[in-house]
């Protein structure tokens, strides 16, 4: 078999098998909140409350330390750390995916990106859980939803492609370099203070590429920006797409490398 054909095999043979399986992975996802939360009172309110709590004492402060109207800065912030929450959260726990269904992979056969999807999947419907947040914040700031609220899905829907193969990347080399986890634990921290989350762009001044060559801020921006009464720049929707391209084909190469031997690292 030749490397295209054994790649189009790999592609079909977890890409497409596991978006088909997407009952099993919805479920397992789901399974996975109930563990979690299990007696619980509130269940993931829990997450809201926290987060809303943290954005209320940082908005307050931040904004008086940037000299930005809280107005203004409280609904950016709300979107923006929501938004960062779930995809720090899917970064750091697809390097654990594989090792979380070690028993699967090693009794059954099914396809590797199921175990992202799963990932994935847990965590988005976390995260619309914790997007609440931003009603109360947007009656208060009087903040009316616009046409461009609508361009929020093909955002989602992007931001959700891209966590895709990013996890499925993470996965593969979590599962193979135990070090990784920590590596991105480590690399998400940093990168929380490097994005403008809880800073706005403005604050750079003349240099605004800071921001722009970061590929976390587009694909915040997808979900922010909508929410916010703008639609986002055509700059932000190129990155988006292109980290989708180039990432996907990585991350499916790496797949068609190591798809033999996972069963074996985990």
């Amino acid at each position: 078999m030749s490397r295209i054909e054994s790649f189009l095999d790999v592609t079909h043979r977890d890409a497409v098998s596991a978006l088909t399986a997407w009952r099993l992975w919805t479920m397992l996802g789901w399974n996975d909140i109930r563990q979690r939360y299990r007696r619980s009172t509130l269940g993931p309110f829990w997450i809201t409350l926290s987060v809303a709590f943290f954005i209320g004492v940082l908005g307050v402060i931040y904004s008086r330390i940037f000299h930005v109207n809280a107005e203004t800065y409280l609904p950016f912030l709300t979107v923006g750390y929501v938004t960062w929450g779930f995809i720090s959260q899917v970064i750091n726990e697809s390097c654990g995916a594989f090792q979380e269904g070690e028993r699967l992979i090693k009794q059954i056969r099914l396809p590797y990106g199921l175990y992202v999807f799963r990932v994935v999947w847990r965590n988005f419907i976390i995260f619309l859980h914790t997007i609440v947040i931003f009603i109360p914040v947007a009656l208060l700031f009087q903040i009316s939803p616009r046409i461009t609220v609508f361009l929020i899905v093909p955002g989602l829907i992007l931001l959700l492609a891209n966590l895709t193969w990013i996890g499925l990347t993470l996965a593969i080399l979590a599962a193979r370099f135990r070090d990784m986890p920590q590596i991105v634990a480590t690399g998400t921290q940093i990168l929380m203070f490097a994005t403008p989350i809880m800073w706005p762009v403005s604050v750079l001044n003349e240099a605004p590429w800071i921001a722009e060559i970061n590929p976390i801020y587009h694909f915040i921006e997808l979900v922010r920006a909508p929410l916010l009464g703008s639609a986002p720049t055509p700059q932000s929707w190129a990155v988006a797409i292109g980290t989708l391209v180039l990432g996907s084909a990585l991350s499916l190469m790496l797949l068609n490398r190591a798809s033999n031997r996972v069963v074996f690292w985990v």
